[in-house]
């Protein structure tokens, strides 16, 4: 059985929300990648959704730097 409360259900759509909200707007993803408090207190977050962004955000700008073109090595 797999019961959520209504404050579970919030905490996840602020989460939910705000990465959206980050994601399509490159000012905030700029902004997030030098001063990620900044954004974090912008955003008005609730403790436990602030701390799931701030992963978020860990998350987001890792991916791109993975996905960079590696140099070829056989040329």
């Amino acid at each position: 059985m797999n019961i959520q409360t209504n404050q579970e259900r919030d905490d996840a759509e602020e989460i939910l929300d705000a990465l959206r909200q980050i994601q399509d707007d490159p000012t905030l993803q700029a902004e997030a990648q030098t001063r990620p408090e900044t954004v974090l207190n912008r955003l008005k977050l609730s403790s436990a959704a602030r701390h799931a962004v701030a992963f978020g955000i860990t998350a987001m700008l890792a991916i791109p730097a993975a996905h960079q073109p590696r140099p070829e090595w056989w040329s």
